[in-house]
């Protein structure tokens, strides 16, 4: 190998670099990384069909990832940080993705000679002087610099090689045709925009009726779609969480109060808490102490409080379901104030049986199969509306809001609506959304004010609309340098999405075990503890 290396120090320069083979083998094995560590055993952050991706890689790899996010940040990036973007589990994805397509070479068949290893090493300028590449200089960098022998760094920058190689193999199906180019010009040059209104499910949920009777037997019908829908909404819907029945007696503090204000407080609920320990009724406290409006003639009564499922909050919640029936709680503190509780009645959790809420789930299937087909009649009506030369803006007026208020009544009521001008591509419509056979039924029209042929169904809705403006691509001003600019364009969207899907079926197919360990953002006994903020 080094005699190959010597002799291409005297050749020509090659014309063809791998440029990115280059930049991934730097970020992976440059100077000082984890690449040039011994691999051991003991400290692993995932093994990839047996073979091991060591705790010291992935620690390198993740100090490196946070320091270009950092950058990306102007400096400003934390562990915090880290933990909202899950910056160590996608680190870790991307060291499983590199030995998955590692292994990828040998199914293949595709090698990496030593001339070709040392082509990408000769032409690589942290290699040359002068702008040629210089052999002592690279064996002395690669030894006492890189602090490795040459033969283990030209391995390890052959695997690098062979993964660029696999790549690039994959991707040579992205191919992209003439027809594939035109259909990408007009979904860019072509736009539409429309006047609509939608009818859905929800909107006709009041008039939709269902007896016992009819219930029943509709349960008996479609027994494993009931099935199927109470074990999706088993922990959501059917299950009562456990719960305690408290009341509270309660001195606000403002966010802002001073600390006058708020010691004053402490001193009124200590007070109150002072009675109710000495045996005085709570309820008859909390109607004489408490100052929270909304409860205290009520004897500061809450009613039954589960954790996640009140008003009051986490802190509030917790101190409830840590009292028994009879307790007082001690003084504490929240977002709003302070608090003494007393537990009243307990209220253990309890899933309710299949039995007994199936005939709920019938009633409401059942009522929601003829709300939604109230919806499509009615858009059917609307469309015959139309085309007898009614407007839609009659039809369903808009309600006439505020700038910035918030109209809930859009959806409860069909109302009329317009979009800007939009484009074919992706089948986004503005202020709709991702609404692909909306924008396909849009565009098949060609003329200003023309009609669909029938509602169009997206999900549970069924929008009816007529077109406002219309633009048509001119194909004729497609010249060949465009034609160029756009096939280049289709490619690389192609070879991503290509890419995505070959790397996701190699995950699908390989046994990936991940050390829970290392992803922690606790240093722990099986990585090296480091902080990537030094």
């Amino acid at each position: 190998m080094l005699d190959v290396m010597r002799s291409n120090a005297k050749s020509s320069l090659i014309a063809i670099i791998f440029g990115a083979i280059i930049i991934t083998f730097i970020f992976s094995f440059g100077r000082g990384s984890s690449g040039f560590r011994t691999r051991t055993p003991e400290t692993w952050a995932a093994r990839v069909n047996g073979d091991l991706i060591t705790a010291s890689d992935f620690a390198q790899a993740y100090s490196s990832r946070f320091r270009q996010m950092a950058a990306m940040r102007g400096g400003k990036y934390t562990t915090d940080n880290a933990k909202q973007d899950n910056l160590k589990k996608e680190t870790l994805k991307g060291l499983v993705d590199q030995e998955l397509v590692a292994e990828q070479a040998g199914e293949l068949g595709i090698v990496v000679s030593d001339g070709e290893v040392a082509d990408a090493i000769a032409k690589s300028p942290q290699f040359q002087q002068e702008g040629k590449f210089d052999f002592d200089y690279y064996k002395r960098l690669v030894e006492n610099g890189y602090g490795m022998s040459v033969p283990r760094f030209e391995n390890a920058w052959r695997r690098d090689m062979l993964r660029a190689k696999v790549v690039q193999a994959v991707l040579t199906g992205a191919n992209v045709s003439d027809d594939e180019v035109k259909a990408y010009y007009q979904s860019q040059h072509e736009s539409a925009a429309i006047r609509y209104v939608k009818f859905n499910a929800f909107m006709f949920r009041d008039k939709a009726a269902a007896s016992d009777a009819e219930a029943e037997a509709y349960a008996k019908e479609h027994a494993a779609e009931i099935e199927k829908k109470y074990q999706d909404e088993l922990t959501t819907r059917w299950t009562q969480p456990a719960a305690m029945k408290v009341r509270a007696i309660t001195v606000p503090v403002p966010p802002d109060a001073t600390p006058e204000q708020e010691k004053a407080a402490r001193a009124r609920i200590d007070a109150a808490y002072k009675e109710v320990k000495e045996g005085k009724d709570f309820a008859e406290v909390a109607k004489e102490k408490s100052e929270d409006q909304a409860t205290k003639t009520k004897g500061g009564d809450l009613g039954f409080v589960s954790r996640g499922g009140s008003a009051y909050g986490k802190t509030l919640e917790d101190e409830a379901l840590r009292l028994k029936p009879g307790q007082i709680s001690e003084v504490f503190k929240d977002r709003s104030g302070y608090h003494v509780l007393k537990a009243e009645e307990e209220r253990p959790a309890r899933a309710q049986p299949l039995e007994e809420a199936r005939k709920q789930i019938a009633l409401d299937l059942l009522k929601g199969e003829r709300a939604k087909a109230l919806a499509r009649d009615k858009a059917e009506q609307t469309l015959a509306q139309l085309r007898s030369g009614k407007e839609l803006r009659d039809l369903f007026p808009a309600k006439k809001t505020d700038p910035g208020q918030f109209d809930f009544s859009s959806f409860t009521t069909p109302q009329t609506a317009e979009t800007e001008a939009f484009h074919p591509m992706g089948g986004y419509l503005p202020g709709i959304g991702q609404v692909p056979k909306l924008s396909a039924a849009v565009f098949a029209l060609t003329a200003p004010s023309a009609l669909p042929s029938a509602p169009v169904e997206e999900g549970d809705t069924w929008y009816v609309f007529k077109l406002k403006s219309r633009e048509r691509a001119d194909l004729s001003k497609l010249d060949e340098a465009e034609k160029k600019t756009l096939r280049e364009r289709l490619t690389e969207q192609k070879q991503r999405e290509l890419y995505s899907a070959w790397i996701e079926q190699l995950r699908k197919k390989a046994t990936i075990v991940e050390n829970e360990i290392v992803l922690s953002y606790e240093a722990g006994a099986a990585h090296e503890a480091y902080s990537p903020e030094d």
